[in-house]
């Protein structure tokens, strides 16, 4: 298990020590590569992958069901991709990414409530609202839709696994408030 964390955490370490040479949205590279990186170029969307994988692994869930929350994530991502790609720009997107940082803050402060309905809720709620990080992304997608798509899938799936990983091992209702400290500053930079 340790072996697979630390394999994890290189490669999320990999991925995100470009982050700093290139600006968001868009850099000159193939589509796949533009889409394995873009997930860390902006930092909202880099929050919220990350947030999430800290989110599912705080629940006591089985793995199969761990993954398929992932794998839900995932599918309404590139869902919003597709639907972004295709509409262009539309007001309100950016509002609700913003909104969805400080939801999936929440969500992990009630990922230890003794209520599993609001837990169920929670969890449903950021799932949905990676259709506009997704939707984002499908605006400033960049050469082929489908390598990009693909790139997308591999570098969001990979931080919202290291995020897993992390939430498992250090599992604290805490976790929210960095999550939200980190989004304040992200809009006070912004």
């Amino acid at each position: 298990m340790k072996t697979t964390f630390l394999k994890l955490a290189t490669l999320g370490s990999l991925v995100l020590a470009p982050m700093t040479a290139l600006a968001h949205p868009g850099h000159e590279s193939t589509a796949f590569s533009s889409g394995l990186l873009h997930p860390v170029t902006g930092v909202d969307h880099l929050i919220m992958l990350l947030a999430f994988g800290l989110l599912v692994g705080c629940l006591s869930a089985t793995t199969a069901q761990k993954i398929g929350l992932v794998a839900g994530a995932l599918i309404t991502l590139m869902l919003g991709l597709l639907v972004g790609s295709t509409f262009g720009l539309v007001s309100g997107v950016e509002t609700a990414i913003v909104a969805s940082l400080f939801v999936v803050s929440a969500a992990i402060w009630h990922a230890f409530s003794a209520s599993q309905k609001m837990v169920k809720l929670a969890v449903g709620l950021c799932i949905g609202m990676m259709f506009f990080h997704g939707y984002a992304h499908g605006v400033e997608a960049e050469g082929t839709l489908g390598q990009f798509s693909m790139g997308m899938a591999v570098g969001a799936s990979t931080l919202m696994l290291l995020g897993t990983q992390i939430g498992s091992r250090v599992a604290s209702r805490w976790m929210s408030v960095g999550v939200a400290a980190a989004s304040s500053l992200f809009l006070l930079a912004a």
